[in-house]
């Protein structure tokens, strides 16, 4: 993989603030290759564990799947943060985000499945804890979980908000 340099260096995160990004992401997009080079990207709910991106996917075949299991190779990206704003004389936008290289294997361990599945439902539905056992007993069987281990990851961002003003 060719390594290109940010055009804009000033913007670039450090990777502390990158793999906060990704801990603080609403949603990613990860995009695979087709088996004739077409590109394919799909925006997956996630949790970060351990370093690693989890999401989950139903255990039929289709389309994201099939190419998970013909190439492992993806590329990540997620943006937080994102408000319009204007500047003295022209429109632009506050950002921070993440683009990063993986490799992605479905995940075999059912602890770790377990885990995920719960700090997905703890992500997005906090406010329905109480179901987030029998929901899982019940969708178990057809869901598979997987996990997205980066070779790189690169952040950038642009006229961010102070943190306690985030």
């Amino acid at each position: 993989m060719k390594h290109y340099p940010m055009q804009m260096a000033d913007r670039e995160l450090s990777a502390e603030e990158a793999l906060e990004i990704l801990e603080s992401g609403e949603y990613a997009v990860v995009s695979t290759v087709d088996e004739d080079g077409t590109p394919y990207g799909v925006p997956l709910s996630y949790v970060m564990i351990d370093g690693r991106m989890l999401i989950h996917t139903g255990k039929r075949p289709g389309h994201k799947i099939d190419d998970f299991a013909r190439d492992p190779r993806v590329s990540v990206a997620v943006a937080t943060e994102v408000e319009p704003c204007y500047e003295e004389t022209f429109f632009t936008t506050r950002f921070a985000s993440v683009v990063a290289q993986g490799t992605i294997e479905r995940v075999e361990d059912p602890v770790l499945v377990r885990r995920a599945l719960v700090e997905l439902c703890m992500k997005y539905m906090p406010s329905e804890k109480a179901e987030i056992g029998g929901a899982i007993q019940r969708e178990l069987d057809i869901t598979d979980i997987w996990a997205i281990s980066f070779q790189e990851i690169r952040g950038k961002g642009a006229r961010r908000k102070p943190k306690d003003q985030r």
